[in-house]
């Protein structure tokens, strides 16, 4: 039992690269499960020698076109959520979208999105978290030095801001940089110090609590004051300020 349970997660996982990454695909198409790019154990062809490679294929472009433009899940979608990013990988770096998508599709980081809540596997994160998460860790026919990743936190946080604030925080899991919960809120503030001035970054706070959210340019005292109180400690703020500070989250609806 326990030697069939373990060809059946061999299984799964072959699958779920069949389905997701689209060099393993191909060459399962052009090859055949017995393929030497494919390489699978003996034990696992008989499983996948009827598979419908025209099939296989029109899955794969339906799950790429749901992450480029949007679908159960995925919310926006990378052009919704990266139209600046992605401007910057096509002109800079020549790579379409739907490349942009294949590889990211295929990453270590898209793993951790669920387009199903609940999972299994936990609840996961957003597309737009895991869209960081793939592009901060340097992918080499990216970005390689990492140079984009001050632009690409900029769009996911005030994605994940946006996704928080219609609820995605029920199903999804949220630990993108800079950004934590202070109270029943999400606070992120980031300086982009490090980002080119023609990118014109200024520091950005984002807030998101329950159906509304803030996205704009501010300074950390401020920041720090506002996460101050929703952390329940106003005794760290005079009363003129906590006062003022009040006014604004009740007309932010953070309050």
């Amino acid at each position: 039992m326990q030697s069939e349970a373990l060809r059946h997660d061999r299984i799964l996982r072959v699958l779920d690269r069949l389905l997701y990454d689209k060099d393993f695909r191909t060459a399962f198409a052009e090859d055949g499960p017995a393929g030497a790019r494919v390489a699978l154990d003996e034990d696992l062809l008989d499983a996948f020698d009827r598979v419908d490679v025209h099939e296989l294929a029109l899955v794969g472009r339906n799950i790429r076109s749901e992450v480029v433009s949007g679908g159960t899940g995925t919310g926006p979608g990378l052009k919704g959520s990266f139209p600046r990013t992605l401007d910057a990988l096509r002109e800079g770096r020549h790579a379409p979208v739907n490349d942009v998508a294949e590889a990211f599709i295929a990453s270590a980081a898209f793993q951790e999105f669920r387009d199903v809540p609940f999972s299994p596997r936990g609840r996961g994160r957003t597309l737009p978290e895991c869209f960081h998460r793939f592009m901060a860790a340097r992918p080499a026919d990216l970005d390689p030095s990492g140079e984009l990743e001050p632009l690409v936190h900029h769009e996911a946080a005030a994605a994940v801001t946006r996704a928080v604030a219609t609820g995605a925080h029920a199903t999804f899991d949220v630990g993108l940089r800079d950004m934590t919960f202070h109270g029943d809120v999400l606070c992120g503030f980031r300086e982009y110090a490090e980002a080119p001035a023609a990118w014109q970054l200024k520091p950005t706070m984002f807030l998101a609590g329950a159906g509304r959210c803030v996205i704009g340019p501010a300074r950390r005292p401020l920041f720090d004051a506002l996460t101050s109180l929703l952390d329940g400690r106003p005794d760290a703020l005079t009363p003129s300020v906590r006062a003022s500070l009040e006014d604004r989250l009740s007309s932010w609806g953070l309050r």
